[in-house]
């Protein structure tokens, strides 16, 4: 039994750049699993120009991507099927989750819409034993009727997962591309994944509704364990925050040290809870944090209530200047609206200028497929082009002339050319 795991991408505008580069954590879990079912599993991924084994047909072929890699996912999973007609095609991840029943077509065996690695490995056995009974939740299967020979979609019911499940990713490949891997300057940087799903209700994320809305809280202890027993350079906790509360901040304080754990960390936090518990950066930063992701969005409070953030801008000059005290990196994450004037774009190129924001992330405001969000704005749509929902886009009319708006999009990133940082990783510096 041979299982091909595969991260498809497609190329974005960022893509000659590579300012971000990480591996695919998804199926480093994934291929935990299989390793502990003796499976004999590899990773592909043309990134980092992992291909497909030479000489080496495989069973079973997994497909994970973006939402930008739709169409590619199929079109991919039709390419397997030609080449290896008895193969069984899975297909999975965040987009597929929101959006399974796009994954409905010829090619595909299995559209798997869980959060569940048991689930997972109850649908590889089904595969190896041959087993025609279909698993009823979290996986839609292709059914063949013995009778008519003609097929029809099972749908598995929506699954929760109400705690996280003992598996820690295999780092394997990590050991293989830890060279090739960065955070802008940052380089041997590696993923840690904690929590499922995120606390909070902004209107224009998706992160609420994974797993139903179910949050699941990270366990601070397996994430120090693991980091103690990966040799990277850089942690990046991609949970959607890394934590929220107080208590939760003391508690991961705690773990670390208890390990005596000498590492450094980039992690996503928000704005409320830096200004909120400032007490506690500067013991963050001893331990480790050397870097936190806001997302600022905007920079006005009848935008922020619009995305139902629970923010406050005015807070955000302070936020900056505390992170700036405590010797912590900052990127900021905006959005620029389509319904953008001038005034807009003027407004928040003064914000960055003038609270000397070195790195920050620009994108536009952009309905993602399989969320509320996106069923409300259906008729606004110019275009449903997965390729053009990459955040650079524009997807929804403007006031503005188009060409005008991307000019003004733009010319906001060349403030980044005055940033250190941004040359250290040009220039390949550290």
């Amino acid at each position: 039994m041979v299982v091909f795991l595969e991260k498809v991408r497609v190329k974005t505008i960022f893509s000659a750049f590579e300012p971000v580069k990480v591996e695919p954590l998804e199926l480093c879990y994934l291929k935990t699993v299989l390793n502990n079912m003796n499976i004999e599993s590899y990773i592909i991924d043309e990134l980092f120009l992992l291909k497909q084994p030479k000489n080496v047909s495989p069973n079973i072929v997994v497909l994970t991507g973006y939402n930008v890699s739709e169409n590619e996912i199929i079109k991919v999973a039709q390419v397997y099927k030609s080449n290896y007609p008895n193969v069984k095609i899975i297909v999975g991840g965040v987009h597929i989750q929101g959006n399974h029943r796009e994954f409905q077509v010829d090619g595909i065996d299995y559209v798997f819409h869980s959060q569940s690695l048991n689930t997972f490995k109850l649908l590889i056995n089904k595969i190896i034993n041959e087993d025609k009974e279909v698993l009823s939740i979290g996986v839609d299967s292709y059914i063949v009727s013995r009778e008519s020979k003609e097929g029809y979609w099972h749908e598995g019911k929506t699954e929760i997962v109400y705690e996280k499940e003992d598996v820690l990713a295999d780092r394997s490949m990590f050991r293989q591309i830890s060279n090739k891997v960065r955070y802008l300057e940052k380089g041997k940087i590696t993923l840690i994944k904690g929590s499922i799903g995120c606390p909070y209700n902004c209107s224009y994320c998706y992160c609420k509704e994974i797993n139903s809305e179910h949050y699941v809280k990270a366990n601070f202890d397996i994430i120090v364990s693991e980091m103690e027993n990966i040799e990277a350079d850089y942690f990046w906790i991609v949970d959607d925050v890394l934590f929220s509360k107080r208590k939760d901040a003391l508690d991961f304080i705690d773990a670390i040290k208890k390990k005596n754990l000498n590492t450094q960390i980039i992690a996503y936090l928000r704005a409320d809870f830096i200004l909120r518990e400032k007490d506690l950066l500067k013991e963050l930063r001893e331990i480790g944090l050397i870097e936190v992701i806001v997302g600022f969005e905007a920079t006005n409070n009848d935008e922020l209530n619009s995305y139902e953030k629970t923010t406050n801008a005015l807070d955000y000059p302070e936020v900056i200047s505390l992170l700036k005290e405590n010797n912590i990196d900052l990127t900021a994450l905006f959005m620029v609206h389509p319904s953008y004037e001038y005034k807009d774009f003027k407004k928040l190129r003064k914000f960055i200028k003038s609270n000397n924001i070195e790195v920050f992330t620009i994108s536009i405001f952009t309905p993602i497929k399989g969320t509320k969000g996106y069923s409300l704005t259906t008729k606004q749509l110019i275009t449903k082009d997965p390729l053009k929902f990459d955040f650079m886009h524009l997807v929804l009319k403007t006031k503005l002339p188009k060409w005008l708006f991307y000019i003004l999009f733009y010319s906001i990133h060349i403030r980044l050319l005055k940033s250190k940082r941004i040359w250290r990783y040009i220039t390949g510096g550290r």
